[in-house]
Order: C-alpha cells, then structure tokens, then sequence
C-alpha cells in the first residue's frame, strides 16, 4: 500500500511538472481559435453548429454530471480524478483509465489521438489548461458537445438527436437526454440500435449520477427511465 500511494504520488508530480513544462514551450494563443473553426468544420458536415442556448438544460446537466461534475470549477483537468486513474492503473499493470475531462476530451479529439500513453496524457492535460485560459467555460461545453462522436456516424449532439430520434436537439425528451450523454465513453457498446439493453443501463448510470449530485431526485430518474425513447 505505501508503495502504491508513493508512486501515486510521484506520478502526478511527473504529470504536473511535465505538463507545466509542455505549456510552457507550446503555448500558442490561437489554440483556441484553431479549435474553434475545426469543431465548426465538423459540425458543417454533421447537421450544422447548434448553440449552447438551443441545448436543452437537461442534456447538459447530464453529460457535466456524467463526463465532469467539476466542469465550471476546475482548470481544465482533474487532480482526484488523475488520482483514481493512476491508482486502476497501477492495479491493472496497465493504462486502463482516462480520468479526462470535458475540456481534455475536446482537446485529444481535436488536437490529439485516442492512444494512451502518459506522454499524449500530459499534452492532452497542457492543451486544456490552455483552453480553459483562452475560452469561456460554456463555449468549451458548445464545442464538445457539437464534435463528440456518439456512435454511427453522429458527430455532436445536433446529429446524434437526428440519426437517433429523427428529431431537433432542443426536441429531445429527459429519457433521450440521458440516454446521449451515456454514450461518449463507448458510443458501440451502448449503441441503442444494437445493444438497447446495455444503452439502458447506461441511460440509468446518467440518471443516478444526475441524483448524486442533486440535479435529480431519485423518483424523477425512476420516471425517466420508464419513458419510451422513441428510437429512430
């Protein structure tokens, strides 16, 4: 156990120090502006950019309190989370967990690949704390919310409501919120089309996430989950 919290520790001071580092020698203050106009050339070809005002509530709530209850507090990643992280991983003798952030999210699918290396970790934490210096946190929130992939082709939450529901984002039911926002952690393994009992019990992971943080009651998460999706 001591050995487990010392190398804990050690390995955030790495990651700390090294991403601080890697701010350092490539900081570049049109990141932001780069990142911008590459999310808006997604969404041109996914449906068209959809502004944070036309998301329903719902839906944000449930992918912040699913991807990153610390969203409009923390600086672009997340120290406890880093620490949950490390310790699976160390358990598992391998990288198995991410620990990222909305804003860390944004930048690996923008900015980086899914390979999972300490070194891409350490880019991805410098280009966040980056973004988060440069942009608001709800343009950060829009931006993710318009280029992450959700399964079968969908790219943002603008064409996931369309390729899934056949309808308009700002049309989407709590049910179908909730059952969204549970897929960017394994878009095909919850698909709703062909695992629909797995995409439930992801749907349900949401809710009760949403309850745990006091955004929901548990009667209302119970309610929701027994609303049909009206899949496409």
């Amino acid at each position: 156990m001591r050995r487990t919290l010392i190398t804990l520790v050690s390995l955030i001071l790495l990651i700390a120090v090294a991403g601080y580092l890697y701010i350092q020698s490539v900081w570049n203050s049109s990141m932001s502006k780069t990142l911008v106009t590459k999310v808006h050339q997604i969404s041109a070809v996914h449906g068209g950019f959809v502004p944070l005002s036309k998301m329903p509530i719902f839906l944000q709530k449930a992918v912040i309190d699913t991807e990153d209850q610390s969203f409009y507090h923390n600086m672009g990643f997340d120290l406890e989370g880093i620490a949950r992280a490390v310790i699976a991983d160390i358990q598992a003798g391998s990288l198995v967990q991410g620990a990222s952030t909305i804003t860390e999210q944004l930048a690996k699918d923008i900015f980086l690949t899914d390979k999972k290396t300490i070194s891409r970790k350490m880019k991805q934490i410098a280009i966040a704390v980056m973004l988060t210096k440069s942009l608001p946190k709800n343009e950060i929130l829009s931006l993710y919310l318009n280029e992450v992939y959700l399964g079968n082709g969908a790219y943002g939450m603008g064409d996931a409501a369309e390729i899934y529901f056949h309808r308009a984002v700002w049309q989407l039911t709590p049910a179908q919120s909730a059952l969204l926002a549970g897929l960017p952690q394994a878009p095909s393994e919850y698909d709703p089309f062909t695992h629909l009992q797995y995409a439930k019990q992801r749907q349900w992971e949401v809710l009760q996430r949403m309850v745990s943080v006091g955004d929901l009651s548990n009667s209302r998460a119970k309610a929701i989950a027994s609303q049909p999706l009206g899949l496409k």
